[in-house]
């Protein structure tokens, strides 16, 4: 992993590349815990007959958005089954990435800034809609699993967040010429200066134009 920040995105040059940054990294190591866990999850769901009432926090998921919208019960029963279908989603979300990472480590260039950003944002939609619920539960295995899981999500935003603010600093501070562009001073001669200056006396000498025209 690089120790001195590079603005991401902004292209690589041979042999500029020495490694991933620590997010991406980090990012990695989440969807490997992310990818088995929530797609077992998700398809436990939509294949169960009961849509995935018998597991308890998926239970309380479904039952938070009945009470929130007011629906029935085939309501409730097709809001589990579209969660369950969207933290599939997510799970593929994360596969993607980790093909992106492999690609930028064989090809040697950084992860692609838009799927980071992406599937980041999927984990935190999906904490907020399966973990808020589910720590309201008397069960402390479940609120433990939750409460895990955001942990990780929130560090990765952390860590990305603060590796990104690094880079811009440093960016910064090896271009200040790109946000504080220089004025623009003209160059000074003294030919130039004699010049005007005799041109000026000139003037002097013969008067304005206007004074030696005839008036009317």
């Amino acid at each position: 992993m690089r120790s001195l920040p590079r603005h991401q995105g902004s292209g690589t040059q041979a042999g500029s590349y020495t490694g991933p940054y620590l997010g991406p990294v980090n990012l990695a190591l989440i969807a490997l815990y992310f990818i088995p866990t929530w797609g077992k999850d998700a398809l436990k769901v939509l294949l169960s007959p009961y849509s995935g009432f018998e597991d308890r926090a998926q239970a309380a998921v479904a039952i938070y958005f009945r009470q929130l919208f007011d629906l029935g019960l085939d309501g409730t029963m097709q809001v589990s089954i579209v969660l369950a279908g969207v933290k599939l989603v997510i799970a593929a979300g994360f596969v993607a990435y980790l093909i992106e990472f492999a690609r930028s480590l064989v090809v040697g260039r950084d992860v692609d800034r838009k799927t980071v950003d992406a599937v980041l944002a999927l984990a935190v939609v999906a904490m907020l809609a399966w973990a808020l619920p589910a720590l309201g539960m008397d069960d402390p295995s479940v609120v433990r699993i939750y409460a895990t899981q955001m942990m990780l999500v929130a560090g990765a935003v952390v860590v990305i967040t603060v590796e990104r603010q690094t880079e811009h600093a440093a960016d910064a501070d090896a271009h200040p010429s790109a946000l504080f562009p220089s004025p623009v001073v003209r160059e000074w001669s003294a030919e130039a200066a004699l010049g005007g200056r005799t041109m000026l006396m000139a003037e002097q000498r013969l008067g304005h134009p206007n004074e030696h025209a005839p008036s009317l």
